[in-house]
């Protein structure tokens, strides 16, 4: 029986099915992690259990994915990293999410293009990728998996970036 020909996504590494699909113009997700991230995320499929964190999927997820360096690339990823930041730094409630996401991009700080300047990545070897949870069986095993992610996709940027990403959130979020 011959295997499957699998992918790796370039900037998560998780190794999937090629697709045909269109992936997004400035994250740096593979078409087909892009699909299972967003059948995740949008549709609720697989379905998770209720958990703290299911909401910040999106923005572990960004910055895992940041693509390369683009007005709208730099922007993406600041402002996930400060949601982040925000809610496992400083333990503003994860429903403030869009409040984060608000006020960082808020015209009263000055233009909001611009603002911030490109973090070098870390490396997501071996780190947990969507694929990960969605191969789990159950909700609830899901939602503990995206649990771990979340936390991890953050500790991987925050340790070379903390000082910068906590200056942002002072300056824009405050």
């Amino acid at each position: 029986m011959m295997k499957p020909i699998l992918e790796p996504c370039p900037d998560c590494g998780a190794l999937l099915p090629p697709s045909n699909g269109a992936g997004h113009r400035y994250v740096g997700a593979s078409a087909a992690c892009w699909e299972l991230f967003a059948a995740l995320n949008n549709a609720g499929e697989p379905p998770l259990a209720p958990g703290v964190y299911n909401g910040l999927l999106t923005d572990a997820y960004m910055v895992q994915h940041p693509g390369v360096p683009s007005p709208q690339a730099i922007q993406s990823v600041a402002v996930h990293l400060l949601v982040l930041y925000g809610v496992l730094e400083r333990e503003m409630d994860p429903g403030q999410a869009l409040w984060i996401r608000l006020q960082a991009v808020d015209e009263r700080h000055g233009p909001k293009h611009g603002r911030f300047h490109w973090l070098t990545p870390p490396s997501f070897t071996n780190s947990l990728t969507v694929a990960d949870i969605v191969k789990k069986p159950t909700p609830g095993e899901r939602t503990a998996v995206l649990q771990q992610y979340v936390t991890s996709i953050w500790s991987l940027w925050a340790n070379n970036h903390l000082d910068t990403v906590a200056a942002w959130y002072e300056r824009f979020v405050g």
